[in-house]
């Protein structure tokens, strides 16, 4: 993994840097942690900080640590996010560049961080802005692997967990 000029990279591309060095849980429905450190690090995002700056990390670069901001950051700890903070994520994540998350972070873990900010972010609006941005970075890089898209390239098509479920199953067997 190599770390991007930290002045000009996306903030959501930090996070899944910092995520997948401190091996954040991505996993949706984990009832042990909630990926809470996620559910306020999106706050953060929202609220204008970056996680390159002191100010995103008061105590250390851990999900743990950051879940005792909840109080304070709390947009997406109710499971009733407002439609507004939901596209504010989306416009941050869409402005970040799938090759420079996958540049930060291993594999499977960057499907996983866009797949919680597709999960707390159910707004239809939200989930276009990702599906805009994402859905053609997709194509473009499993079609540069040889690899039938064609599901990705419907009309309309707007982003899910299982289709990113999909892309995972279409890198594993590049991998091997």
């Amino acid at each position: 993994m190599e770390t991007l000029n930290k002045k000009e990279r996306n903030a959501f591309t930090a996070l899944c840097e910092y995520a997948s060095k401190y091996n954040w849980c991505w996993k949706i429905y984990c009832s042990t942690c909630a990926h809470s450190g996620f559910r306020v690090a999106f706050s953060k995002l929202i609220r204008g900080q970056h996680p390159d700056s002191e100010e995103f990390w008061p105590k250390a670069k851990y999900d743990s640590l950051l879940y005792e901001e909840r109080d304070r950051y709390c947009e997406f700890m109710s499971g009733r996010t407002d439609s507004i903070s939901q596209i504010e994520l989306a416009n941050i994540v869409s402005k970040s560049s799938i090759s420079d998350i996958q540049s930060v972070a291993t594999f499977p873990n960057w499907l996983g961080y866009i797949g919680l900010v597709l999960f707390h972010c159910p707004d239809s609006n939200a989930t276009k802005t990702i599906s805009d941005s994402f859905i053609p970075q997709f194509i473009s890089i499993l079609e540069s692997n040889k690899i039938d898209c064609e599901w990705l390239k419907e009309s309309d098509k707007i982003l899910t967990t299982q289709d990113l479920g999909i892309i995972e199953s279409h890198f594993y067997k590049k991998q091997f």
